[in-house]
């Protein structure tokens, strides 16, 4: 599919784009349901359903020099530590409006930490992900102590996505290769095996119909320096680096969050993303919540992946697409809960059955986001009292 050059990286869509295909259940899981596709270059386009409330965003996603991308919209990465962040902030804000307690300002930095090391051709390339560190800076009408305790609080009694860092969630896949099933050898994605190919509902996607006076919700900032001497680091056979994500949030007096993320090394572009609480939760989904941007980076590095295997080992992949699951329950007040990540791939290749497999086996054991699920991964935190 040719990349996209004109188009705003985020707008909301109604559901009638999904026709029969709506997420269902009516028990306590907030079920997200992200549709993706290759376009051309590192170029991939999502729609996320947010099921609660039959929310349905469309979301750009582009690689930075690293990765020979053309840097028009944020890296993976982003959409998901961005969605860390906005959701983090909610559940600090929850737990300060159950006690009582007004909340005048609330800052946040985080810094993510991801590496790669190891042979693709071996099969021996491997992702993993480091501790994260956050600092919240926040003011009301309390004493350090209880901001401390909030937080504290928040992190471990209430965040679903907190919870699924520490949890132990290997992700299941179920595959279709040129259209029919590829038997997985690991544990099948009994959620999504039922789900069509979403290759047609890319071509009912309305265009951007928000106002031009309207503030973008998702616009980059700033330009990436210069390219690293070493150029598109990331498609390289034998990796052994690091990726460190710098991620900025702040409340705004109009409740949106506003979250600007940047890639420090390799040094990328600064992003900045507006986020706002679901409906089911009190917000008015002005712009994605926490959720919906941190499901959409899942499928985002893992389609990157696939791309970026099938480069390396010079496979003939001809078109990808993958109907991701992720679930969740808000710890509102508390017990926060959160599923592996189901996906459905759809695979058009040239190549035999085993290449195949060995294609969505790479891809899920190099991309950083399925490793932040089925690694447990510590969040070193402090406040600041402002």
């Amino acid at each position: 599919m040719p990349a996209k050059t004109d188009t705003a990286i985020a707008y909301r869509v109604t559901a009638d784009v999904l026709r029969h295909e709506r997420l269902t259940g009516n028990d306590r899981l907030v079920r997200l349901r992200t549709r993706t596709r290759a376009l051309d270059g590192m170029q991939k386009e999502a729609v996320v359903e947010y099921g609660p409330t039959g929310a349905v965003w469309r979301l750009l996603c582009d690689e930075g020099p690293w990765l020979n991308g053309t840097d028009l919209a944020p890296f993976p990465l982003a959409f998901f530590t961005a969605g860390l962040a906005a959701t983090i902030m909610s559940d600090f804000l929850a737990e300060a409006a159950d006690r009582k307690i007004r909340i005048d300002q609330l800052e946040l930095r985080q810094d993510n930490f991801f590496t790669m090391d190891g042979s693709a051709v071996k099969g021996t390339m491997a992702a993993s992900v480091e501790p994260i560190r956050l600092v919240l800076t926040a003011s009301g009408d309390t004493h350090a102590a209880e901001l401390e305790d909030i937080a504290a609080i928040a992190l471990e009694d209430r965040s679903a996505t907190a919870l699924s860092l520490r949890e132990f969630l290997p992700s299941r896949f179920s595959i279709e290769l040129n259209g029919k099933p590829l038997a997985w050898p690991g544990e099948i994605a009994e959620a999504v095996t039922t789900l069509a190919d979403p290759a047609d509902l890319f071509g009912r996607l309305p265009g951007d119909t928000t106002a031009a006076s309207a503030e973008a919700i998702i616009h980059k900032d700033e330009a990436a320096p210069a390219p690293e001497s070493e150029g598109a680091v990331g498609l390289q056979s034998n990796q052994k680096r690091m990726v460190h994500v710098h991620t900025e949030g702040r409340l705004r007096g109009d409740g949106l969050k506003e979250i600007a993320v940047q890639c420090i090394k390799p040094a990328g572009s600064r992003f900045v993303f507006l986020s706002d609480d679901a409906a089911d939760i009190g917000g008015q989904e002005r712009a994605p919540c926490g959720l919906t941007y941190l499901s959409a980076g899942v499928a985002f590095c893992f389609m990157t992946q696939l791309g970026r295997y099938a480069q390396i080992a010079k496979q003939d992949l001809r078109g990808y697409r993958i109907v991701q699951e992720t679930s969740f329950a808000h710890g509102r007040p508390y017990q926060p809960a959160a599923m592996p990540v189901d996906t459905f791939v759809c695979l058009d290749s040239g190549n035999p059955d085993t290449d195949n497999l060995t294609l969505v086996q790479m891809g899920e054991q190099t991309c950083y986001l399925h490793a932040a699920f089925r690694n447990p991964v510590d969040i070193d935190f402090s406040v600041d009292a402002g």
